[in-house]
This record gives structure tokens, sequence and C-alpha cells, in this order.
């Protein structure tokens, strides 16, 4: 169903929907895989942020100012680089919301298998990974955490691509979350020689200890993401606002290097 998705993605990202537009969207989707009511609770579940009002359908970051908006904050430690053939082996998330911590999820992942080079950088070993639960079990846990949240992480595209790849494969569908890179949105507000996740940690006084464990790591982007927060300008107001700026071209001057 992905081009169907990004369909009406698109339209929501131009103009709110009326109810017979929504409606017919819904049939057209129903249509191909289920009724229209079970196709809008699965568009729900997808991650793809609905807000209904005065009649129409909005993307709910549109208009919601970025102060109230939910964010998760998502790190993950994986077998390997590649999403189609490794997988997840920790994710670590938190839910920030009008300035606060609201929930924090973290979760081992089962993995037979944890090269070396693995666990020389994570410290994760096989034998921690033996009683863990399936991938199945954890993915859906963490789906019902991370809902229609904004799905903020350093780096972004590999922590989503990698979730998203494996969400799909255990048959819960692509993850259609709006997303926010941390390291694109320190470019544009930090002046910093580099942006990756270990030097802003220092560079920034934030100074924890853990590198490369997923829950400790999210705690660190979460302040990397709060402190960007405060450099924006006044005429960011919405959660699309942020979204928008954070995506576009113009960057700070400086040493870009993200390693």
């Amino acid at each position: 169903m992905p081009k169907y998705y990004d369909k009406l993605l698109r339209k929501l990202q131009k103009r709110p929907l009326s109810q017979n537009e929504f409606s017919s969207l819904l049939c057209e989707l129903g249509g191909l895989l289920a009724e229209p009511q079970i196709e809008l609770e699965i568009i729900k579940t997808s991650g793809i942020p609905l807000l209904f009002a005065h009649n129409k359908v909005y993307l709910r970051t549109t208009l919601t100012p970025y102060l109230q908006e939910s964010f998760c904050i998502v790190d993950i430690e994986t077998n390997g680089h590649n999403p189609y053939i490794h997988q997840p082996i920790e994710i670590g998330a938190i839910h920030y919301q009008n300035g606060e911590i609201k929930e924090t999820f973290h979760s081992f992942i089962f993995c037979q298998n944890i090269p070396q080079k693995i666990t020389e950088i994570t410290g994760i070993t096989n034998s921690m990974l033996q009683d863990a639960p399936k991938i199945h079990q954890v993915l859906e846990s963490f789906k019902l955490f991370l809902k229609d949240s904004i799905f903020v992480a350093h780096n972004v595209d590999f922590d989503f691509n990698f979730l998203s790849n494996a969400c799909y494969c255990n048959h819960f569908g692509y993850l259609y979350n709006p997303r926010l890179c941390t390291i694109k949105l320190a470019q544009k507000t930090l002046q910093s020689p580099k942006y990756s996740l270990g030097f802003l940690n220092d560079f920034l006084g934030i100074h924890h200890h853990t590198l490369h464990r997923a829950l400790e790591d999210s705690k660190i982007t979460l302040e990397i993401f709060k402190k960007c927060l405060k450099q924006l300008d006044k005429n960011i107001y919405t959660s699309y606002d942020l979204l928008k700026f954070t995506n576009s071209k113009s960057i700070l001057q400086g040493n870009l290097n993200e390693n």
C-alpha cells in the first residue's frame, strides 16, 4: 500500500481534505484491501497523524504548535548496517511532549548471532540476548508506544528505515510517521565543528557517559533536540514549520562532518 499512503500524505500536505474527499479516498483504499472503516483504522496505526475537525481532515502537524507536539526520540542498536539482512537488537525511545518526558521504552531483541565487531562497539553480547523477547513482540510494543508521534533520531533515516522495514517484514506494515533528524536540525541551529552524537554530547555539555546503547543514546539525542528548539526563530510555530525548516537546504557555516 505504500503508493496509496504516499498519495494521501501528499494531498494532506497541500491542504486539508473534506470529509467527502477523505471518504472517497478511503473507499479507494478499502476496495483494494478492506472496508473503508477498517482501512481508516489501518491508516491510524501506520503513524500518519490525522486530525478530524470542522468536517475536514488535516495532518495534525499542520495545526499543532511544535511545543505541544508528541515526539518520540528513538535510537536503535543493530547486528549490522543493512536493514534488509540485519535486524535491530535493542530499541530505546522517549515520549516527549509539552517540554516533558512522558514515558520511556527499552527492550533487547532476541538474536542468535552478534558479530564480534558489534559487541566491541555496543557491549551487547550473545548471552545478553538469549532470553530477550522475539522481534515480533518488541515491534508490536514499540508501535503502540510510537503511535503517530513525530519520529526523532540522530541520523533519522537509519533508525527509521531499519524499524520500518522490520515492521513490514513482521506484518505490521511500514511506518509513515513524520520524521525529524537532529543532525540536520543541529546544523541549522547550533554552531559546532562536528555534529556526531558523541561530539555534541561533549561539546554541548551534556556528558552522558554511555554511547552506543539505545536508551542512553536517545537521552543524548533528546538533550540535543531541546537545545536546538531553544534556538528556533519565532516564525517557526507548528510542527509542520519545524519539519520544513529542518529539511530545508540552508545550513549554518562550519565543518558539518557527521562522524
